[in-house]
């Protein structure tokens, strides 16, 4: 069976290839970049490398980087711009510290959740809530305690007898209060 010669093709609106010298893959140019191929190839589609700088292979099949000074001029002429979000928000100049900023304060509220979870730490909250209570509890013995003795301690003459009536009831009170101190910390 003989091989037929292909018949030549017309002159399409095409321009010729250029030489294989003055052209680089995608991937080849993202290892120049030091980038993924996806970000060429996003850098592309976005506009960031112009369509100018990019054409077929020399067998027509693949797209190719054609003006590979142009496409790295642009690629670097725009690199400065910083994307929209958690980057510029914060005056940060990349998407990296951005990301690992992000990281960092995940890191840091799993941390203190499970901190919470066994107990090394408390909520805030409760510690307030609890210290009100507990201050509550103190003022009200020691607001009762003049109530309580006016009576006795007006009718006693006797200095010795006014101070074990007083040590005694100074002594009732710190053990009622921690006993109410203890049984609300339960």
């Amino acid at each position: 069976m003989k091989k037929r010669k292909r018949a030549p093709r017309g002159k399409s609106k095409r321009q010729a290839a250029p030489t294989a010298a003055d052209v680089m893959t995608f991937s080849a140019f993202a290892r120049d970049r030091h980038v993924d191929e996806k970000a060429v190839r996003k850098g592309i589609a976005s506009g960031r490398i112009p369509a100018s700088c990019v054409g077929l292979s020399s067998t027509g099949r693949r797209q190719v980087i054609t003006d590979v000074e142009g496409a790295r001029r642009a690629w670097e002429a725009n690199a400065a711009k910083i994307p929209n979000g958690p980057a510029a928000d914060a005056g940060r100049s990349s998407l990296v510290e951005a990301s690992t900023l992000t990281a960092i304060e995940r890191h840091r509220a799993l941390k203190i959740a499970n901190d919470l979870k066994s107990g090394i730490a408390v909520d805030a909250r409760a510690v307030k809530r609890a210290a009100f209570e507990d201050a509550r509890i103190i003022r009200e013995t020691l607001l009762n305690f003049p109530a309580r003795l006016a009576a006795a301690l007006a009718a006693e003459t006797d200095p010795a007898k006014v101070f074990a009536m007083l040590d005694d009831a100074i002594r009732e009170a710190l053990h009622e209060t921690a006993d109410r101190l203890e049984a609300a910390g339960e």
